[in-house]
């Protein structure tokens, strides 16, 4: 008998328990064949014999409030389980006899910031049933704030745990050490009666509810074979006390001191930083005897021109300064814009953004993907991203190891360069321009003719025209050869329309015009720091993939529209500046510290690397929303 014919019959005969009522062979039939086929159409259209034939289960919930538990039994597609309340009146002593005493097979847990998805309960039996010799099994999570994800599930999952066998301890141990819990929380995970009848557990006796939690924990992993289902599951939300954190951390260590004397011996010195101030912290630093060498490390020009300014700043103050777009350079002092970022060769990093729309798609939380943790100083450049930082602060891979400051853009100070000022004259002159509005075009990517829609749309009004492509380098000639071949079109034939050329800056463009109009550039962005609107159309192409999308801007500090409403709402924006007031507004949260950028993150570096004097900086040190719970939750 072939597999194809094998798999049928199994069907078959689960199909004819089902018809007999005979649930408790269909369920057992059911499971065999999974332990088979694991997943397939036919276990997802029977799940149902899992959700009502599977094995007993106890739900203990902790401390939980009746809305909380109320939503677990309303939302759960198991149905074969019971809750067990506790109140603050119980101990865990009652709660470890419960366990013992139990008839369930297996025990699950419920927090009262915890929120599980309706398969829960059933994909976790599922997959302990699938599994020999596995006594926990572990979901992974999500943190969120009201509706905001902060956290996906941990990427550590999807990289190396997914349906993998650890050894419990070896799970704690290695998350202490890297400091990023992948040992989850006691909602998570759920445990096999038999392992725990078999097992020592002492009551937990700390001050914080929450370390008496994760030493429950601690003690059902600390012996277990367990594995891991790499689907969010589990939503655990934000809702701890700032004022706790001293507290719960002094427990959490005094917790591994306890358990684990060799692990708490590896991360000595880390407890011994996070408990400096900050002038601790900067003799520490200045003790490295730091030279007075930058290495500002950037991928595209556009990076380059946003760390240029502090260069310009640094070399007044004598330091050496070096470009490079080699990422493994070695530095004295490295700073780092751009995505993939080695700080490591750095005896004092620093990390930036390398454009105000990084990460978009994940915000607010960029920083599971790119671990700030990794450098010694995060520079902020505004509200905007401040109050992103601050809701996911919590989690450790967030936080620069001095902290993350509002310094604001760097490119921004350039704002107040009378240099620009100066040139942006001398081209007003020369093009000799006719009206007193003045319209910028800056595609991210010419291509299908947009230059020639924007001309066609706007050039019987009466407003300067102005074009800056990008300068592209000579691999994308067929995006040059567009370019070129829109300006051939269009150059001298309108009277208001005026050619910025590559080697201009953007900037003097920007404080040239009164608008901008654009796809989805950066340029749109940087036109705020000199307070301009600017119109995105977002059913223009853009060209980096095959076939061609349309331009994303999720942003709200941008003006929408199509192609065929563009001069109206050109001439609606124009005309009618208060009715985008609010969109304006968004902007403002972008920028903050213009004309003090350089000057603050050069203070910064100089304190902490030259024992400087200046402090003024400090009151721009952002604070998290909540406690850190990337450990202890």
């Amino acid at each position: 008998m072939n597999n194809k014919e094998c798999k049928k019959e199994m069907q078959e005969i689960i199909i004819n328990f089902v018809k007999l009522n005979k649930y408790t062979e269909a369920y057992v039939a059911f499971v065999m064949y999974g332990k088979v086929y694991i997943s397939d159409e036919f276990i997802e259209e029977y799940w149902w014999i899992l959700c009502y034939y599977g094995p007993k289960l106890s739900v203990i919930c902790i401390n939980c409030e009746d809305k909380a538990v109320d939503s677990f039994i309303k939302t759960q597609n198991y149905n074969n389980y019971e809750i067990v309340r506790t109140t603050k009146e119980d101990s865990y002593e009652d709660i470890i006899d419960y366990m013992k005493s139990t008839d369930s097979k297996y025990i699950a847990f419920l927090e009262n910031n915890a929120i599980c998805s309706p398969s829960k309960i059933s994909k976790s039996v599922w997959k302990m049933e699938l599994y020999k010799d596995i006594q926990i099994i572990n979901a992974s999570w999500q943190y969120v704030n009201s509706d905001t994800v902060i956290a996906h599930p941990n990427i550590v999952y999807k990289n190396i745990m997914d349906d993998k066998f650890y050894l419990g301890n070896i799970v704690i141990e290695q998350s202490i050490i890297n400091n990023d819990n992948v040992y989850g929380v006691l909602s998570s995970i759920i445990v096999t009666t038999e392992y725990i009848k078999n097992i020592n557990i002492k009551e937990p006796c700390y001050n914080s509810d929450r370390i008496n939690r994760l030493e429950l924990l601690f003690q059902l992993l600390m012996n277990a074979n367990m594995a891991y289902i790499n689907e969010g599951l589990l939503s655990l939300k934000i809702d701890y006390n700032k004022e706790k954190y001293k507290e719960d951390r002094e427990d959490f260590y005094a917790l591994i001191k306890n358990i684990m004397p060799d692990v708490y011996e590896k991360i000595v010195d880390r407890i011994r930083r996070e408990n400096l101030s900050s002038k601790e912290l900067k003799e520490v630093y200045n003790n490295k005897n730091i030279a007075k060498d930058i290495t500002f490390i950037y991928t595209d020009k556009g990076e380059y021109y946003n760390v240029k300014p502090i260069g310009d700043e640094a070399v007044k103050r004598g330091y050496t300064v070096k470009y490079t777009d080699n990422i493994k350079e070695k530095t004295e002092i490295g700073i780092y814009c751009q995505h993939v970022c080695h700080p490591e060769n750095s005896k004092f990093s620093m990390i930036l953004l390398h454009d105000m729309a990084q990460g978009h798609n994940r915000w607010p939380n960029i920083w599971e993907i790119e671990e700030w943790s990794k450098f010694d100083v995060g520079i902020i450049p505004g509200e905007s991203w401040s109050e992103r930082l601050k809701q996911c602060a919590c989690m450790d891979y967030v936080n620069p190891r001095i902290g993350a400051y509002e310094l604001g853009y760097p490119k921004s100070d350039i704002v107040y360069d009378e240099e620009i000022k100066q040139r942006t004259e001398e081209l007003r002159n020369k093009f000799n321009m006719k009206y007193d509005y003045t319209i910028l075009y800056a595609p991210s990517w010419e291509y299908f003719n947009k230059e020639d829609d924007f001309v066609k749309a706007l050039s019987s009004l009466k407003v300067n025209l102005i074009v800056k492509q990008a300068a592209w380098p000579e691999s994308y000639n067929w995006v040059t050869d567009s370019i070129n071949e829109m300006r051939k079109m269009h150059e001298g034939t309108v009277d208001n329309l005026y050619y910025i050329e590559n080697e201009e800056s953007i900037m003097v463009a920007l404080e040239m015009c009164d608008m901008v109009v654009s796809d989805e550039s950066n340029v749109m962005v940087e036109a705020l720091m000199f307070g301009k609107p600017s119109v995105a159309v977002t059913d223009w192409l853009i060209p980096d993939q095959n076939p061609p999308r349309c331009a994303d801007v999720p942003m709200d500090y941008v003006i929408k529209c199509k192609r065929d409403t563009l001069r109206r709402t050109v001439e609606n924006t124009m005309n009618n500046p208060d009715k985008y007031e609010s969109v304006m507004d968004n902007g403002k949260k972008l920028y903050s510290n213009q004309g003090n950028v350089c000057k603050d993150i050069m203070d910064l570096i100089d304190y902490y690397t030259q024992n400087g004097k200046s402090d003024s900086f400090m009151d721009k040190k952002i604070i998290a929303d909540y406690s850190r719970c990337g450990l202890w939750i």
